[in-house]
């Protein structure tokens, strides 16, 4: 565990706490390190997004999918044969 100090703003801390915020957490520790935590997530998934959308971009992955779509083209069930089960 490393030990830091924080500094907030007196209005935001209030507002934690008239919100009622600070009731669900043990600490203020705590809930740095949950809103931390979720912040880090945050960027983690906003990340991905954006790879994801690079690589929707990039005519290399477009033509893998293809290929890959074509070798397994005989597991595809066609709306004929999915209606016959």
């Amino acid at each position: 565990m490393v030990r830091k100090t924080v500094t907030i703003e007196e209005p935001l801390y209030s507002q934690l706490q008239v919100d009622g915020v600070m009731d669900h957490f043990k600490s203020f520790s705590e809930l740095v390190s949950v809103a931390l935590r979720n912040t880090l997530e945050s960027f983690r998934e906003d990340r991905y997004r954006q790879e994801m959308a690079a690589m929707a971009d990039d005519p290399m992955v477009a033509a893998d999918i293809e290929e890959i779509e074509a070798d397994f083209s005989y597991a595809d069930f066609g709306e004929k044969e999915w209606d016959a089960f």
